[in-house]
């Protein structure tokens, strides 16, 4: 019995020292879980100025603590470099946009070149038109009553014309513009008998020079307003002079002026255009007198669609409406014209200094040419 006593009261140290021993463990555990307290208060601290910050930007207007504390430079100057970036980014687009379809607006009298930009544009055109005719070889006694023959012609008509245009862009809204024509054609004659003649002419064409001026610029919701002056020159053939028999000659053999008046409104990716014009055809002396073409008043609508940033179509519709010529005061008798024709385009930029440009017209009322192609090639120059 004294044994076990003195076994049990040696054993109590031990005992003591192990409760001890898991008293500081515990201890110890508890100011791990403490730290890990305080950092996790931090993270939701944290988080909370993050979600006000956010709700800041989102709402302006309403109160957060974000509002209240003090900016920080870094976070305001990182925010302005984005805003810079994404504005830059959109004029860049917008620029692109533009960039597809300002060759169709150009062409049409839209847009002018900035200041100090020269564009060179070589372009080929075809037409070809056809037409029936009846010549009565003879006379007439009364309006019903004819002597002599008549012989039902149909006439075909083709041209094919290489075109270098010169345009550059001045200060104030100014443009000058020069064309200069060189063409092949040719006019085929068929009777009624399968009798057929030819003839054809090529050469130099009657050269043009254009000022254009930007009246008014436009806004979001007001058209652009561009205003021009054309005058095409006797460069070339003189119809008037040729020999007898031969009817062909790439020049009109008189002077021509004409004015322009053509609105331009964007609303990306689409541009509305149209215009009227004027054209004054100078008299000029012949054998039978003083011969003078009609003049012509002349309309235009359109819209030119960009598809991306190279890529654009253009559909539009223009008509022109010319009196009757006449030598000295008398009128010549079918000589007015009424020519439509429908166009159809498109222009791609392989780049932003470099377009190919297609149009195809279709002639809609029996004076129009029954067909017209044409390719332009224009190269841009910048200072």
């Amino acid at each position: 019995m004294s044994w076990l006593c003195i076994v049990a009261v040696s054993g109590v140290p031990a005992t003591m020292a192990m409760a001890d021993e898991r008293i500081d463990q515990l201890q110890e555990e508890l100011r791990e879980l403490r730290r890990a307290i305080v950092v996790r208060d931090d993270v939701i601290r944290h988080l909370i100025d993050r979600l006000d910050e956010l709700e800041s930007h989102l709402h302006p207007s309403a109160p957060g603590p974000a509002q209240i504390r003090e900016p920080d430079p870094q976070q305001e100057a990182l925010e302005q470099a984005v805003q810079e970036a994404a504005e830059e980014e959109r004029r860049e687009q917008e620029r692109l946009i533009r960039a597809a379809f300002e060759q169709t607006l150009i062409d049409r009298g839209g847009l002018l070149l900035p200041p100090g930009t020269f564009e060179a544009d070589l372009g080929f055109s075809y037409i070809s038109s056809s037409s029936d005719r009846i010549v009565i070889d003879g006379f007439t006694i009364l309006p019903v009553l004819v002597v002599g023959d008549i012989v039902n012609e149909r006439v075909r008509t083709d041209i094919a014309q290489t075109t270098f245009t010169g345009r550059i862009g001045l200060p104030e809204d100014w443009q000058l513009e020069a064309r200069i024509p060189w063409g092949w054609q040719r006019r085929q004659v068929v009777t009624a008998e399968n009798e057929e003649s030819t003839q054809s002419a090529q050469g130099l064409g009657d050269i043009e020079l254009a000022l254009s001026h930007q009246l008014i610029r436009g806004s979001e919701r007001w058209p652009d307003l561009l205003g021009s002056l054309r005058w095409k020159t006797t460069t070339g053939d003189n119809p008037f002079d040729q020999e007898p028999g031969r009817q062909l000659s790439l020049g009109s053999g008189f002077n021509s002026y004409a004015g322009s008046l053509t609105v331009v409104h964007v609303t990306d990716p689409a541009v509305f255009f149209g215009g009227l014009s004027y054209t004054y055809n100078e008299g000029v002396d012949i054998e039978a007198g003083r011969f003078r073409s009609g003049n012509t008043v002349g309309a235009q609508v359109g819209l030119a669609l960009a598809l991306n940033l190279d890529t654009s179509i253009s559909f539009g519709f223009s008509q022109q409406v010319s009196a009757s010529s006449r030598v000295d005061d008398a009128r010549i008798p079918g000589s007015s014209l009424v020519t439509s024709t429908f166009n159809v385009g498109a222009s791609y930029s392989t780049s932003p200094d470099f377009t190919v440009d297609f149009g195809l017209g279709i002639g809609v009322t029996a004076d129009s040419p029954d067909l017209q192609f044409t390719v332009g090639m224009p190269l841009r120059l910048r200072q």
